[in-house]
């Protein structure tokens, strides 16, 4: 069990956790940078382990379902049940964080992941209701990673020293970026040579190394600064996260804007695929390597950003890009408006696409380390908790509003209206930023 120091606090939404939290660090167990290097090394090594095989069984369950059940849903399952998972799990997971030690969160979410796992594979051969056993599975697979990530956001601070977290999550993200561009690729090779019922013990096997790598990363004792709730209901818990968010200009408005350009970026998800394959005619491999040219641009992207400093003022970084998004889009809009077709369409979109993947990058790491940077220790796993989450659900209902437009509008007007609201959006908060009120808030924030 981690011995970590606490002062019993009162916390409030009338707290200045500015000041707080500067005391906090100053009196954290320091992590030298020798080593931070080797906790990144053994984090990401962890990370590539668990998400290479996560994404390779997904492929390969939506393969099999395919096979045997002949249903659309196969492959949609799990953009299903991971968000209402996370809906169902963001106020005791958040509490939970926020209250456990860490690394025991972790090594126990992963072993419940490790055995449900071994009776799966178990159970493989003789599957005769696949379906239900598959969403079984997916339900507690999303219950184990809602913890595991949660926890590992929070004890970030805990692995590394604070200027090394940047270099752990440009490395975590570029590893998540490869591993979406090659695990199609390797699922679907592993799948025609040892079948799903194979992939489900390597599954297994890579969430067992990934276990013992924890079990080897050494969580130093970080002061907290903890609330006497515990008495408190899990709602009144959750609720001091909510109002750090609320009380916080530059969070609050980085979660919406967040949840916004998750909402609105579905229309890629859903609109360029039926743009590429059923309005222009185009194959499927080229619809591929327009998809896999996301990745790619997120890739370089993160490499990119481990040779830049760290960025200062992070809600300017954030608005701005998220209005050269939306220009983005816009540009896509007008190309679908255009008569483009062929070659030529394939090489602006994969352009295109590596461009936007690159710009995701610069906002989506320097969001995340700035939440893991300002956030209090003891608050993290309920602020955390809170964002994923919100940000998991904009996904499928922008997908059910997107996937009626496009079956009722062209996509270029559906992507030029899309970017004008983004851009319409973000230079909206770019003036609360320059308003008096506003630049006072976020004076302390940035």
């Amino acid at each position: 069990m981690i011995n970590t120091n606490t002062i019993n606090l009162n916390l409030s939404a009338n707290t200045d956790w500015a000041v707080l939290t500067e005391e906090a660090y100053q009196m954290d167990t320091q992590v030298s940078n020798r080593q931070s290097v080797i906790q990144i090394v053994k984090a990401a090594s962890s990370d590539i382990m668990t998400t290479l095989g996560g994404d390779t069984f997904g492929f390969a369950l939506g393969l099999m379902l395919l096979h045997t059940t002949h249903s659309a849903m196969s492959f949609g399952l799990g953009s299903i049940i991971y968000p209402l998972v996370g809906l169902l799990l963001v106020i005791p997971v958040g509490n939970l964080v926020d209250h456990q030690p860490h690394r025991l969160l972790i090594l126990g979410s992963k072993l419940a992941g490790i055995l449900a796992f071994a009776l799966y594979a178990l159970l493989v051969p003789w599957l005769s209701m696949p379906m239900l056993l598959a969403v079984m599975m997916l339900t507690i697979v999303a219950c184990c990673d809602k913890v595991t990530t949660t926890a590992f956001t929070a004890a970030v601070r805990e692995l590394v020293n604070p200027a090394h977290i940047k270099t752990l999550a440009t490395i975590e993200q570029a590893a998540t970026a490869t591993i979406q561009l090659v695990s199609p690729i390797i699922a679907a090779a592993l799948y025609a040579w040892i079948g799903f019922a194979g992939i489900v013990w390597i599954e297994l096997g890579m969430e067992i190394i990934s276990a013992l790598i924890v079990l080897t990363m050494r969580f130093h004792p970080v002061t907290r600064l903890l609330a006497d709730d515990h008495a408190k209901s899990q709602w009144q818990q959750f609720r001091v996260g909510l109002c750090y968010i609320r009380d916080r200009f530059t969070l609050r408005t980085i979660v919406l804007v967040g949840i916004l350009l998750n909402f609105l970026f579905s229309s890629i998800d859903i609109g360029l695929p039926y743009a590429i394959v059923q309005t222009r005619h185009l194959s499927s491999a080229q619809l591929s390597w327009v998809l896999s040219a996301f990745a790619a641009g997120i890739l370089l992207g993160n490499l990119l950003l481990m040779v830049l400093p760290t960025f200062k003022r992070i809600l300017r970084l954030v608005l701005g890009l998220g209005a050269v998004i939306g220009l983005l889009v816009v540009l896509l809009g007008s190309v679908f408006l255009s008569a483009l077709n062929g070659q030529w369409l394939i090489g602006l979109l994969i352009g295109w696409s590596l461009l936007v993947g690159i710009v995701l990058a610069f906002i989506n790491t320097p969001m995340s380390v700035y939440m893991q940077l300002t956030v209090p220790t003891e608050l993290l796993g309920r602020v955390d908790a809170t964002f994923s989450t919100l940000m998991q659900l904009a996904l499928p209902l922008g997908t059910l509003v997107y996937g009626s437009l496009f079956q009722a509008c062209a996509a270029g007007p559906v992507y030029l209206v899309t970017g004008l609201v983004i851009i319409g959006y973000l230079s909206y908060n770019m003036w609360r930023i320059h308003h008096s009120v506003a630049t006072e808030q976020i004076g302390n924030d940035e």
